[in-house]
């Protein structure tokens, strides 16, 4: 019979203890970009309200109202946004035809879709959320939202973590939702959203080309695919040869022609 000291036991108990937390690491690694540089995961900002987790949210009515993304971009948003899901437009589903305007898929895996109003070529924001983030929501709400997901991939391909400028449209349905104001590309200046989609139907779906560099020169940075140099003097819409180009608003001076009246990130709509 080998005899073990005192002390030898407990040596191996811990290092007993240290191979065990190695192993329990290897079984929950950390999610990271294809580039391995950031951390990225599920949201955190008002996550339960977004992926309809929240008391309020399991108990939504899905049932759709009609309704234009000319209306929505109208309404007031509420004075504070915190934890809990808002009255009115937070607790309603909405339907709407959009015109494709762009789509990325954001670090919170959420894939972001930037939709127009057929009429006025103002945007919002529509989102559908990764199915492994939207625990805590109902069976029911969870499968609408993956085959909401899922219809919009078939429909436009798998967005990248670059925006990817879309042609089409179609039907969405989903919870409305007011987010913080973070400069994001597409936004309705009131921060009303369609978050989460919970159904997709495309009539027609397309990516469409890069357009080219804009010319070398001075060119105001708000207009990114072509190029309008900054004032003096003023410029109209009657004296460019552009028109249906991007106005982006989160750059140092933005749109200093005031091509972009409504906001919408279109400058000089025909």
């Amino acid at each position: 019979m080998v005899r073990i000291s005192r002390g030898t036991a407990l040596a191996a108990a811990s290092l007993g203890l240290v191979i065990t937390a190695f192993a329990w690491v290897g079984l929950a690694p950390a999610k990271t970009t294809a580039s391995g540089s950031r951390l990225v995961g599920c949201g955190t900002e008002r996550w339960p309200v977004k992926t309809l987790a929240d008391p309020a949210g399991r108990a939504l009515s899905l049932k759709a109202k009609p309704t234009t993304i000319r209306k929505l971009r109208r309404a007031k948003p509420p004075r504070h946004l915190g934890p809990r899901r808002t009255k009115g437009i937070e607790r309603t589903t909405f339907r709407v035809t959009g015109r494709l305007v762009e789509v990325k898929l954001q670090d919170d895996l959420d894939i972001d879709l930037v939709i127009a109003d057929p009429r006025t070529g103002g945007t919002m924001i529509a989102a559908f959320p990764s199915a492994s983030c939207t625990r805590g929501a109902t069976r029911k709400a969870r499968a609408k939202m993956a085959r909401a997901r899922a219809a919009f991939v078939a429909a436009c391909g798998a967005p990248t973590s670059s925006f990817t400028r879309l042609s089409g449209t179609a039907l969405i349905t989903g919870v409305g939702f007011f987010d913080k104001d973070h400069g994001r590309e597409g936004a309705a200046p009131n921060g009303v959203e369609l978050h989460p989609v919970v159904a997709f139907s495309a009539s027609s779906c397309g990516a469409v080309p890069a357009p080219p560099p804009p010319p070398p020169g001075d060119c105001a940075a708000s207009y990114p695919d072509v190029c309008i140099p900054p004032p003096p003097p003023h410029l109209k819409c009657t004296d460019i040869p552009y028109s249906n180009f991007r106005v982006l608003w989160n750059v140092p001076r933005p749109d200093p022609h005031h091509f972009d009246k409504d906001r919408d990130g279109i400058g000089c709509e025909s």
